[in-house]
């Protein structure tokens, strides 16, 4: 599982959300002179301490860049650790096209076109992705069940808390 989980949810560094994100004031007031809507969005920002905290997860979030496109922030916690996703090539449409799903079932977050999906690969691993559209791509939210609690639900995780970011991120374009 540990080999799964690294696959799925890669780490580099350490940074640490800001207090005042997640509040419902966003860091995402204009869009850059590129029209990148998503360009303000910090996956390590995007949440409040507080809230992160509320899911379990310990601070600092670590951030993953090694695709420029989709930058990432994982957090380890009790009872799943979860990554925080934005992805500028991708929106819900285009990521449902994919080959790689074992399921994919379209939902709502607060309202925003959305998805639950399991990848091929980690379906034995306990890992589910959220998503929902956001700018000009998407916001994926990976839950990662740490431990073998068969009364947990990766996917009711991620939503819940895909539901606490989508305030924080801009509207699709």
């Amino acid at each position: 599982m540990t080999i799964v989980a690294g696959v799925a949810l890669v780490s580099a560094s350490a940074c640490s959300p800001s207090e005042g994100a997640g509040d419902g004031s966003s860091e995402t007031t204009e869009e850059s002179p590129s029209g990148e809507v998503l360009a303000s969005v910090k996956p390590c920002e995007i949440l409040s301490s507080e809230t992160l905290k509320s899911f379990g997860l310990q601070l600092p979030g670590k951030p993953d860049e090694m695709l420029p496109w989709k930058p990432a922030c994982k957090y380890e916690g009790d009872p799943v650790d979860a990554t925080i996703i934005k992805n500028k090539r991708q929106t819900v449409s285009s990521s449902e096209e994919k080959s790689n799903w074992a399921k994919f079932d379209r939902t709502k977050v607060n309202g925003r076109p959305g998805a639950t999906a399991i990848t091929k690969g980690s379906t034995q691993a306990r890992i589910c992705n959220v998503m929902f559209d956001a700018g000009q791509g998407l916001i994926q939210v990976q839950a990662l069940e740490v431990g073998r609690f068969d009364e947990i639900d990766e996917c009711a995780k991620g939503l819940e808390l895909a539901k606490k970011v989508e305030p924080n991120v801009p509207e699709p374009a």
